[in-house]
């Protein structure tokens, strides 16, 4: 049964009820609350953690990825699993482009959370290209784009998880949950099977979107 709550509530959701397992024609299929948020945006940051710690536990995967530029919402996120064993991966942007605050940095290792800085999956040399040729579109910006149709947390949940990956934070093959926002806080969250970044669209060892936790309805585009 689908949920709606009223315009005032903040953030607004639609959900459906939490994991009920069916079985048709032998095979298995499973019932799950998915959250739709009216409007993008940090306000849905609570909400989306509480989310993503409901669907690693009842899951019972090892690892949560969130992106995160100052650390804010990465230590939500880190607060959140506490003592759950689920494992917290904070991937923030690259030198130079990150904001992220000793502070949190030292909090998140009180916590045990590992933070990942590294070049974004989706940005390459070739990407620079377009700065200096007028109506130049590289691959990745095609696939950034598409993403960026469903959320601009769908755009980075997979990035975040390849960059996690790379790294050595999270084996290849694994099913994660993976938090993103659009700018500020979290919005987005998804569980997808991890993969190297030259993997991504390998038939075998590339990335699969498992199952859509929770984004918001209305996107917002740069």
């Amino acid at each position: 049964m689908v949920q709606s709550l009223s315009l005032l509530a903040q953030p607004q959701i639609i959900n459906t009820n939490f994991i009920r397992l069916l079985f048709v024609g032998g095979r298995g299929m499973a019932k799950k609350e998915v959250y739709y948020f009216e409007d993008f945006g940090p306000q849905n940051t609570g909400q989306t953690i509480r989310a993503a710690r409901n669907a690693a536990l009842n899951l019972g995967l090892k690892y949560l990825v969130v992106a995160s530029a100052t650390g804010s919402t990465g230590v939500k996120a880190a607060e959140a699993l506490k003592d759950t064993g689920v494992k917290v991966i904070v991937v923030t942007e690259y030198a130079g482009m990150a904001e992220f605050t000793e502070a949190n940095r030292k909090k998140l290792e009180k916590m045990n959370a590992k933070v990942i800085t590294s070049t974004h999956s989706f940005l390459s040399p070739s990407e620079s290209i377009s700065k200096l040729h007028t109506g130049y579109c590289s691959e990745n910006t095609i696939i950034k784009d598409v993403l960026r149709r469903f959320s601009q947390g769908m755009k980075v949940t997979p990035e975040i998880v390849m960059m996690a990956t790379d790294a050595g934070a999270i084996p290849p093959g694994e099913d994660v949950v993976s938090v993103a926002g659009t700018g500020d806080g979290a919005d987005t969250c998804v569980i997808v099977k991890s993969c190297h970044s030259d993997d991504f669209f390998d038939k075998e060892k590339g990335m699969e979107f498992r199952e859509i936790v929770a984004m918001p309805r209305r996107k917002k585009f740069w």
